[in-house]
């Protein structure tokens, strides 16, 4: 579950179009394709206008067409062997894309359980691979007994303390800002409402505070003003974003400084700010992650993220980039936007690097212990 983008007013700026080796236009074909042909045309055209990251990106698209054109007419589009034949070219074309986001479902019937999931396939390859935890199960022996726990439709939080000094929330998905201005009832938001007013207190009581995004796959980017937000007193820069201006492959905007801005009235945080990340913490748990790295009391101890840090919008039309569909074939998911960090490095892909590398370990966890996060607590014994 990934972010879904806000609509930004971005300025008029003047940009530089940068040739390429094709045609490019911006007309989107809603036509569903009747041939393998015109599969791979519509696939190839929209990915060359629509992908965020070919400046950076390895792959080289004008040879992934040379290749594949021909191979792709030479499938039947009636026959279920050249089908699903299909989706191991599809896989082969996009196994070395470096968006963190990008992921094909395909509507076809006959194709509708196979996915095409690079970074995940990536990821499995990696040597410190691991399965999905849920860390509460281990996260609740070291809190305190009073702590707290909130459950919708939409997220779990988790909010108390550690050793009475350290305050510690996590959440598992970024959908609180909805969960805290929802005129239903919910239990999300006693709790963020209990967090934030410790939070809030001046002088801190407290040591520490530990927000805890392991397994976070993202949510809505209201939240990163509205967590993040009450952390700081003045704008915070983290990153910059670059978007696409039309549907040349190179036409981009310059890079627009990214800024966490404070929550009206807040004074911030000066005790220290401890994140708490894995594998699997991705997209808006990488920025609430990268913006905690860019406080001079912020920390971030675990394992690289998963590298999905482009802004995600759920709807094609918003931007020049992003998601598109071929009608009754697949749907892509991509990134809208690209994302980079303050000093200008890109961790699509690879995710972002802790301060403190502490590696997942299976062993511990059956034992009841949890190393990321008393890595955090030895910081303030």
């Amino acid at each position: 579950m990934m972010a879904r983008l806000s609509l930004y007013t971005i300025p008029l700026l003047v940009v530089i179009l940068f040739s390429s080796c094709r045609k490019e236009t911006g007309a989107v074909n809603a036509k569903a394709p009747e041939n393998f042909s015109e599969v791979f045309d519509q696939f190839w055209n929209n990915m060359n206008k629509r992908y965020v990251f070919w400046k950076e990106d390895s792959t080289d698209w004008d040879a992934m067409h040379r290749k594949y054109k021909p191979l792709f007419e030479g499938l039947d589009f009636n026959n279920v062997s050249d089908l699903k034949r299909s989706v191991q070219y599809f896989r082969e074309m996009t196994a070395n894309l470096m968006d963190g986001h990008y992921y094909i479902r395909f509507t076809h019937p006959v194709l509708k359980d196979s996915v095409v999931y690079p970074s995940r396939d990536r990821k499995q390859r990696s040597p410190w691979y691991h399965n999905a935890y849920n860390y509460s199960k281990v996260v609740r022996y070291k809190l305190d007994p009073n702590y707290n726990v909130g459950v919708n439709s939409s997220t779990s939080v988790t909010f108390g303390t550690i050793r009475q000094n350290i305050l510690y929330f996590s959440c598992s998905y970024f959908y609180l800002y909805d969960a805290y201005t929802s005129g239903e009832n919910n239990n999300v938001k006693p709790v963020l409402e209990l967090f934030f007013n410790e939070l809030a207190k001046t002088p801190s009581p407290y040591k520490a505070v530990i927000i805890d995004v392991r397994g976070n796959g993202g949510g809505d980017i209201s939240d990163l003003n509205f967590l993040v937000g009450r952390l700081t007193a003045t704008p915070l820069a983290f990153g910059s974003t670059r978007y696409k201006t039309g549907p040349g492959r190179l036409e981009y905007t310059p890079w627009i400084g990214s800024f966490i801005t404070p929550v009206k009235g807040s004074k911030g945080v000066t005790i220290p700010i401890i994140a708490l990340a894995d594998n699997y913490s991705a997209s808006l748990a990488e920025s609430v992650t990268m913006a905690i790295q860019e406080m001079p009391n912020g920390k971030f101890i675990g394992e690289p993220t998963w590298g999905a840090n482009g802004p995600y919008a759920s709807n094609e039309f918003l931007y020049n980039a992003g998601p598109f569909e071929l009608n009754s074939f697949m749907k892509v998911q991509t990134a809208s936007a690209a994302f980079r960090t303050l000093n200008g490095r890109f961790s699509e892909s690879v995710g972002i690097v802790p301060d403190l590398f502490v590696p997942f370990d299976p062993i511990a966890m059956q034992e009841g212990r949890d190393p990321i996060l008393e890595a955090a607590m030895q910081l303030f014994e």
